[in-house]
C-alpha cells in the first residue's frame, strides 16, 4: 500500500538564511579579492617581484572585508527573515484555529504576494468555518416531530443564511426534473446540490451567489454535506410521520375493539343470566346431569364476560375497590368449591390464624376465581395447593397458590400479565389473556400484590397474592 508521493523539495539542502549569509557574504568579498589579486600581479609585473607591504595591505583589506561582510549580512539576513518568521507564526495560529492571524508587508514583491496568499486562505477558512458553525446549528434545531413542510422550510432558510446565498429552494421529487443553469460572468452564480441517501435522491437543493462571491469544490463539498443532512432528516420526518400514522391506527383499532368488548359483555351478561336461572329451576324440578353441566357453563361464561367488564372499568379508571376487613381461608374454600372441580385435590393451609385481610369482597373472589381456573386450565390435573402466611414487616397477609402443571415456559414469563397476553406453546389452551391483567390489576387497586414464582426445576407455577392486613388482636393466637 503506498502513501502518494512525498512532499516536493524546494532549493537546496541548506536553510534560507544560511544561504543568504553566505551570498551576501561571496557578493562583498569576491570582488575585492579579484580587485586585490589584479593589483599585487600589476604591482609584481611592473617591477619584477611583490611588494611585501602592497601583499600585506591587500591581506589586511581582505580579513576587514570578510569580518564586515559577515557583520553585515548577519543583520540583513535576519531582517529579511523577520517576515517569514512573522508569516510562519501566523500559519501556526491558524493552524491552532486562531483564523484571525493576519500578516501585513510592505511592497509588491513575491513576499507581499506570499502574505496575502495566507490573509485570504485564513479568510476562506473562517467563512467555512463559519459556515460549518451555521449548518451543525441548524441540523441540530430540526426534529422530525416538525413535520415534512417545516422541516423543508427551516432547511431552505437555514442554508441561504449559512452559505450567503441570495435565494435557496429545497425541491422534493426526481432532481432531473430541475434543469441546470450555466454560470454566466458578472450575473448571480447559480448553485446545487442534490438531496441524496444511499439507495435514493429524495430532492436538490439550488439558489444563487452574489457574482463577486467565489465558490470552489471545498465549498461545494460543504453544500453537499449539508444536502445529504437535509436528506436524512427528510426521510427521518417522513418515517416518522408514517409511525404516527399507523399508531394512530392501531390506536383508534384499539379504542373500537375495547368499546366492542364492552358493548358484547353488556349484551351477554342478560342471556347468561336467564340460562343460568331456567337451568337451575329445570334442575330443580328435574335433576339432569346436563343440567348442572349447562349452569356450570354458563357461571362459567359469566366470570368471563365480568373480566371483560372489569378491564372496560380499569381502562376508564371506574373501577374504586369497597375495602373491608375479612377472613381470607374461607373465601379461598368457597372460591374452590364453585367452581365444581371433584376430580383435582384441593388443599388449603392456613398458617395466619387471626389475619384479617383489608380487601374487596368482590374483586377478591375474581381474583381467587382466576387463579383457580389458571391453575386448573394448566396444571394438567395436579394437585392444587393453597397457603396463607403472614408478613408481619409488611403487615401483608400473602396467599400462595400453586400447581404441579408444566410450568411457564421462560419465553412466556415477560409478557405473563399483559393484556391479551397468551403463551406461544403449540399446545397451549384457549383464552382470552386477560384473567391474569385482571387479577394483577384488581390486587393492584386494593393496594396488593400478586406475583409468579416458578416452580422448583421448572415444574409447576405458583402465583402469590399480597393484600394489606390486620395483625391478631392482644392475647389471640
Amino acid at each position: 500500500m503506498t502513501n502518494g508521493p512525498g512532499p516536493r523539495r524546494i532549493g537546496p539542502r541548506y536553510s534560507f538564511r544560511a544561504r543568504l549569509t553566505a551570498g551576501l557574504i561571496a557578493g562583498a568579498v569576491l570582488p575585492l579579492a579579484a580587485f586585490g589579486l589584479v593589483l599585487v600581479a600589476a604591482d609584481a609585473a611592473r617591477n619584477g617581484g611583490l611588494d611585501p607591504t602592497l601583499s600585506g595591505f591587500v591581506v589586511f583589506a581582505l580579513a576587514a572585508a570578510v569580518i564586515l561582510a559577515v557583520v553585515f549580512a548577519y543583520f540583513l539576513a535576519g531582517n529579511l527573515s523577520g517576515p517569514l518568521r512573522a508569516i510562519s507564526r501566523a500559519v501556526e495560529q491558524v493552524s491552532a484555529g486562531d483564523l484571525s492571524a493576519r500578516v501585513e508587508v510592505a511592497g509588491e514583491d513575491e513576499l507581499a504576494r506570499l502574505v496575502e496568499s495566507h490573509n485570504r486562505l485564513a479568510a476562506v477558512l473562517a467563512r467555512r468555518n463559519s459556515e460549518l458553525g451555521r449548518i451543525l446549528v441548524a441540523i441540530g434545531e430540526t426534529t422530525p416531530r416538525d413535520g415534512l413542510d417545516r422541516l423543508v422550510t427551516h432547511a431552505t432558510a437555514s442554508a441561504r443564511a449559512a452559505f450567503e446565498m441570495i435565494d435557496a429552494n429545497i425541491h422534493l421529487g426526481d432532481p432531473m426534473d430541475v434543469p441546470h443553469e450555466e454560470v454566466i460572468p458578472g450575473e448571480a452564480r447559480p448553485i446545487r446540490a442534490v438531496l441524496a441517501l444511499p439507495d435514493e435522491r429524495v430532492g436538490v437543493l439550488t439558489g444563487h451567489l452574489p457574482a463577486t462571491r467565489s465558490w470552489d469544490a471545498a465549498d461545494q463539498d460543504l453544500l453537499e454535506l449539508y444536502a445529504s443532512e437535509v436528506a436524512v432528516a427528510i426521510r427521518n420526518a417522513q418515517l416518522f410521520e408514517q409511525v404516527r400514522e399507523q399508531t394512530r391506527r392501531l390506536q383508534d383499532l384499539g379504542d373500537a375493539k375495547d368499546d366492542f368488548l364492552r358493548g358484547i359483555s353488556h349484551n351477554l351478561q342478560t342471556p347468561l343470566t336467564s340460562i343460568r336461572a331456567y337451568a337451575e329451576q329445570l334442575a330443580a324440578e328435574r335433576p339432569d346431569g346436563r343440567l348442572e353441566i349447562i349452569t356450570e357453563q354458563a357461571e362459567r361464561l359469566s366470570r368471563m364476560v365480568r373480566q371483560l367488564l372489569t378491564v372496560s372499568r380499569l381502562e376508564a379508571g371506574t373501577l374504586h375497590p369497597r375495602l373491608e376487613v375479612l377472613a381470607i381461608t374461607p373465601r379461598v374454600r368457597r372460591a374452590w368449591e364453585a367452581l365444581g372441580s371433584t376430580g383435582v385435590a384441593f388443599d388449603v393451609r392456613d398458617e395466619a390464624t387471626g389475619w384479617l385481610a383489608v380487601a374487596d369482597p368482590d374483586q377478591l373472589d375474581q381474583v381467587l376465581w382466576a387463579m383457580f381456573d389458571n391453575a386448573l386450565k394448566y396444571g394438567n390435573g395436579t394437585p392444587v395447593r393453597a397457603r396463607v402466611l403472614p408478613d408481619a414487616d409488611g403487615g401483608r397477609v400473602l396467599l400462595t397458590i400453586a400447581d404441579e402443571g408444566p410450568g411457564v415456559p421462560e419465553a412466556d414469563r415477560a409478557t405473563l400479565f399483559e393484556r391479551y397476553g397468551r403463551g406461544t406453546a403449540p399446545d397451549h389452551p384457549e383464552g382470552i389473556g386477560i384473567g391474569l391483567y385482571v387479577s394483577r390489576e384488581l390486587c393492584r387497586t386494593m393496594g396488593g400484590t400478586l406475583t409468579f414464582e416458578p416452580g422448583e426445576g421448572g415444574v409447576g407455577a405458583a402465583f402469590t397474592i399480597g393484600l394489606p392486613a390486620e395483625p391478631p388482636a392482644a392475647g389471640e393466637t
